[in-house]
């Protein structure tokens, strides 16, 4: 038996020639493109508009103030950014979303923002459940007039807001896929075997002759062809679509100035003759209403706060609102007393009581950081005595007794407050109503973002 073995590799090298390739490092940035809008507030989609610009933008960070982009107009445009964020390992993550004029951020199916006219607003997502690692991110923003602004930064495990890298940004997810080719041998085994017979002959008997039969001979041919799976992923940003809700409107009919369901004066009516003979009887005393100092409207106290409270108390509200002076220290302490054994609506007749006197801005103060106070008062009495006190006369100690008592007062009365008095003039701590940041940290913050955007219009920090 013979035996031979040859190794094939033109296969081997034929199929090197196909087989896929590792795929390419993702490209940092997002891909943004721009579109001319007629309308405000647009409609969120890259069919109704006409493109007037696109390329990579290297980060969230733009002010287009006097800077159209590509094609597009300096008022009236709509940005779209689309791709991926690294979230890096975190404890807790928050985002805040700066956008001049509407704007709306989803990011790994996390959404927030307004979608209406606004100067540049920050808008916070609060601490959200997200995983790290690359997430999709999908931006929408719009210019209306005026300034431009589309800002994003993050907080990581309350270490402080600083603007999100550029390096966290990628047009696409495509994680690192390494591709291995198999060496295949194909063998070709091929086995030949023959058998020959002799035949011996002799003198006597005739010569024969026996044919030798040969045996078939087999050729396999064998071939095993073997590559590895290949996996590709592929990620792609999903897009949330918001219903737009309508900013409400009030329509009230015409007022009309026709009454035909009011019948006509009638001029006719005879004249009514007074046949009363007047009294000629001189009184002994005038009416109370003559004397010279009388109010011209007595002042009277609810019944149920007169019953309630102690009567030195009563003539003194009088008293004070009669002559238009405070109450004294003392008394103004008794009626602060008082109102602890008042139920709430009696409460907050006996504060409409002492509002009517002339309160001092101490004595405003010490309303502003009493919890009985402020657990009953109307939005209205908060405004008046917010707008009593005099908060440059404060020292820290004061403001921090005032901030924490309308920390935790009713939101009514939190607004009222906001409203009223200039929360950045100092209150560092207070923490503003619909937020999570206290003033000083969100004072802090736009620093930041102030100082971002200047370097932003000064470098012009866009990729061409």
């Amino acid at each position: 038996m013979q035996s031979s073995r040859w190794l094939i590799f033109a296969p081997v090298a034929i199929l090197a020639l196909f087989a896929p390739q590792a795929n390419a490092e993702p490209v940092q940035g997002l891909q943004t493109t721009y579109y001319t809008i007629d309308s405000v507030p647009p409609t969120r989609s890259e069919q109704m508009y006409t493109e007037c610009g696109s390329e990579v933008e290297n980060n969230i960070n733009r002010s287009y103030d006097g800077e159209p982009f590509g094609n597009c107009t300096e008022d009236l445009f709509m940005v779209h950014m689309t791709g991926f964020i690294e979230i890096p390992a975190h404890d807790t993550i928050e985002f805040w979303l700066a956008s001049d004029d509407g704007g709306t951020i989803n990011i790994g199916g996390f959404e927030w923002g307004n979608w209406w006219d606004q100067g540049c607003t920050w808008m916070e997502s609060g601490q959200i459940d997200i995983s790290a690692g690359s997430q999709p991110l999908d931006l929408w923003m719009y210019e209306n007039g005026g300034n431009t602004c589309v800002m994003l930064v993050w907080n990581i495990n309350n270490q402080g807001w600083s603007m999100v890298p550029d390096e966290a940004f990628t047009t696409t997810y495509s994680p690192a896929t390494t591709t291995t080719v198999e060496e295949t041998t194909t063998t070709w085994d091929t086995t030949t075997t023959s058998t020959t017979t002799t035949t011996t002959t002799s003198t006597i008997a005739p010569s024969t002759t026996v044919p030798v039969e040969e045996e078939s001979t087999t050729t396999t041919l064998q071939t095993t062809t073997s590559l590895s799976p290949q996996t590709t992923e592929a990620l792609e940003a999903s897009t949330t679509t918001t219903t737009e809700l309508p900013t409400p409107t009030t329509t009230l009919p015409p007022v009309s100035s026709e009454t035909s369901d009011v019948p006509p004066v009638v001029d006719t009516i005879p004249p009514v003759v007074d046949t009363t003979v007047p009294d000629t009887t001189v009184p002994d005393t005038l009416p109370p209403d003559t004397l010279p100092d009388a109010p011209e409207t007595p002042v009277t106290l609810p019944i149920d706060i007169t019953e309630e409270i102690p009567a030195e108390l009563v003539e003194a509200l009088l008293d004070a609102v009669n002559s238009g002076e405070p109450l004294t220290e003392e008394q103004f302490d008794t009626a602060i007393e008082a109102l602890g054994d008042l139920n709430e609506e009696e409460a907050v007749a006996l504060i409409e009581q002492l509002l009517n006197t002339e309160v001092t801005a101490d004595q405003a103060e010490e309303l502003a950081t009493n919890p009985d106070v402020l657990a009953v008062i109307t939005e209205e009495q908060a405004t008046e005595i917010f707008e009593t006190i005099e908060v440059e006369q404060l020292d820290d100690t004061q403001i921090a007794e005032l901030t924490a008592a309308i920390q935790n007062a009713p939101l009514a009365v939190q607004e009222a407050f906001e409203e009223t008095i200039d929360i950045f003039g100092g209150f560092d701590d207070y923490v503003p109503t619909g937020s999570n940041v206290p003033v000083g940290e969100r004072r802090t913050l736009i620093a930041i973002a102030a100082g971002a955007t200047l370097t932003a219009a000064g470098s012009k920090m866009k990729q061409k």
